[in-house]
């Protein structure tokens, strides 16, 4: 077993209306608006505290935790020239920040121990147009999908308490070619590796959303638009 990180902060949401200007939509119907507390009990679901606007795109078993982590907000804030806070009001929904660690850590398959509970990461967050309305920063949703600052979910195999500090404990990997960087890659491009394209298509862990959606894109390749309706 290997320690990977520590949580830095826990975050939960109720669903909001909140009204949109100078967009197409007149109004962002959701929970991507989370706020820190100290502790949470984990269910098979998410925290119970938490809840999902959106329950066909978000939640359920193997979406129950959305994870981010203090590199990624680091490097985010970086190249967008941002100075978003991780210490507060959650901007891209998490309901975790961990430390130490990136997208190119982890990886689909691993299981951790993390406070009383156990979890095992399935796919990448599929960015989509709440982003850049959250972050009233139009381009954000295009550059989480170009630059592969993502983000990552979990499916929750052992309920139980988290809490803020808990660490997170590599217990097993499976498919270390898998790494939540690497399929963001190929999810835009999956030619830039067939052998490891076709790995994650056969993947059983995989998250069937972004396992249907590799499969598009690497099917249909440039004719493929399905990334235009989900970002604007």
């Amino acid at each position: 077993m290997k320690k990977q990180s520590k949580v830095l902060y826990l975050k939960v949401g109720k669903v909001e209306k909140i009204p949109l200007e100078d967009t197409k939509r007149k109004e962002l119907i959701s929970a991507i608006k989370k706020y820190p507390i100290k502790k949470a009990f984990l269910t098979k679901i998410g925290f119970k505290e938490d809840e999902q606007g959106d329950l066909e795109h978000h939640g359920g078993e193997n979406k129950a935790l959305f994870i981010s982590s203090q590199k990624t907000y680091d490097e985010i804030n970086k190249e967008c020239k941002m100075d978003l806070n991780i210490d507060e009001v959650s901007h891209f929904g998490e309901n975790i920040i961990f430390s130490n660690i990136s997208e190119n850590d982890i990886c689909v398959g691993d299981i951790y121990q993390l406070g009383e509970v156990k979890i095992q990461i399935t796919q990448p967050r599929q960015p989509c147009w709440k982003l850049s309305a959250n972050t009233n920063k139009k381009e954000m949703t295009k550059f989480i999908f170009q630059s592969g600052l993502t983000g990552w979910y979990a499916k929750v195999i052992i309920e139980g308490v988290v809490c803020v500090n808990d660490e997170l404990i590599l217990e097993k990997r499976k498919y270390p070619n898998l790494s939540i960087k690497k399929l963001n890659q190929l999810t835009i491009n999956p030619l830039l590796d067939e052998k490891i394209t076709n790995e994650a298509l056969n993947c059983k862990v995989l998250g069937k959303p972004f396992g249907e959606s590799l499969s598009k894109r690497y099917k249909f390749k440039d004719k493929d638009e399905q990334f235009s309706f989900y970002h604007t």
